[in-house]
């Protein structure tokens, strides 16, 4: 069967193939406010660079309101997950959902648990399922409205920082495939800290910076980096690392709890074979060798990070924080 170019799939977002100068903007770095970059790569008309201060790998010039970049048709979204909703068809995420919740409850086993970024609301239907006193908060009106019809969640239509929660009220507070896309990270976790109770915990899972940077400087040396989207930089503005990380969140207030290398997520490739993107799981046979060398690199980054405390095999990397 024929794959489709990336151009040609049904997208339920504002992403863009191209971002001219009028929708793009130059930032300073999210960590230490500095303006002197290394400029790493570019595609889409944006840049990824890293910071000459503090090593920090964001995205400059980025997609202005790139935080927005779900604020698109509701039934295009919907359509991306109906059999899911239908109960005819598991999400693509819930093995990996299912792992994340079950690091979670290792430290708090219920509780208030405050999801940002909630999108549809699959992690919360199922950290819901697992005992949790839910909330969400989702800017994005059309998905809001999805995961409180479909999932009869509580869900709060806004970016955090301008939603009116209680303070000091959560026991838990998730960010799951979340913080890449945040212009103003310190801005959001500080006000998680006001929500967040003194013995409370926050967990964060975010892409791994130096796998991106690995797999960059690979596709680069065997000609395979125009057919590679690397960096995701209509959507990620900003790429952790360990390091970056925790200096993050020691500015923040935070002391880290534990990190570690959660399973990889194997995205279903309906697109490439229908034009559109379905969130249910594609069979094996019909991606094994993609799906092969993701398990594969998530044992050597396992072994990596327990080694070395960073890994560039890693491709995610899941942190649990706490107030100090």
């Amino acid at each position: 069967m024929e794959r489709l170019q990336k151009e040609d799939y049904i997208h339920g977002g504002t992403q863009k193939d191209f971002y001219d100068e009028g929708d793009r903007e130059f930032c300073n770095c999210p960590l230490c406010g500095k303006d002197d970059y290394l400029i790493l790569d570019s595609d889409r008309g944006l840049s990824v660079v890293k910071c000459k201060s503090c090593e920090l790998i964001y995205t400059n010039p980025r997609a202005k309101d790139a935080q927005e970049n779900y604020f698109g048709d509701a039934t295009t979204f919907y359509n991306e997950a109906r059999l899911i909703f239908q109960g005819k068809k598991t999400h693509h995420r819930d093995k990996n959902y299912e792992y994340e919740l079950k690091k979670i409850k290792k430290i708090k086993k219920n509780g208030r648990l405050l999801d940002v970024g909630t999108n549809m609301g699959f992690f919360l239907r199922k950290a819901k399922e697992l005992g949790f006193e839910t909330e969400g908060v989702e800017p994005s009106a059309s998905l809001a409205k999805i995961a409180r019809d479909n999932w009869g969640l509580n869900i709060h239509t806004a970016f955090l920082e301008q939603a009116k929660l209680s303070q000091d009220h959560y026991d838990v507070i998730t960010l799951i495939d979340v913080l890449e896309h945040v212009t103003n990270p310190k801005e959001l976790l500080k006000t998680s800290y006001s929500l967040l109770k003194k013995d409370g915990i926050i967990a964060i899972k975010v892409p791994n910076g130096d796998y991106n940077h690995f797999k960059m400087k690979l596709a680069k040396k065997t000609g395979k980096d125009k057919n590679m989207d690397i960096w995701d930089c209509c959507e990620h503005v900003v790429y952790y690392t360990p390091k970056t990380f925790r200096k993050m969140i020691e500015d923040c207030g935070y002391k880290m709890n534990t990190c570690f290398i959660p399973p990889p997520i194997h995205s279903p490739i309906w697109a490439n074979l229908v034009g559109h993107y379905h969130q249910y799981p594609s069979p094996f046979i019909l991606d094994w060798k993609r799906i092969t060398l993701r398990n594969l690199l998530y044992y050597l980054g396992k072994i990596e990070f327990a080694l070395t405390g960073k890994t560039k095999f890693g491709l995610d990397l899941m942190f649990i924080i706490e107030k100090k």
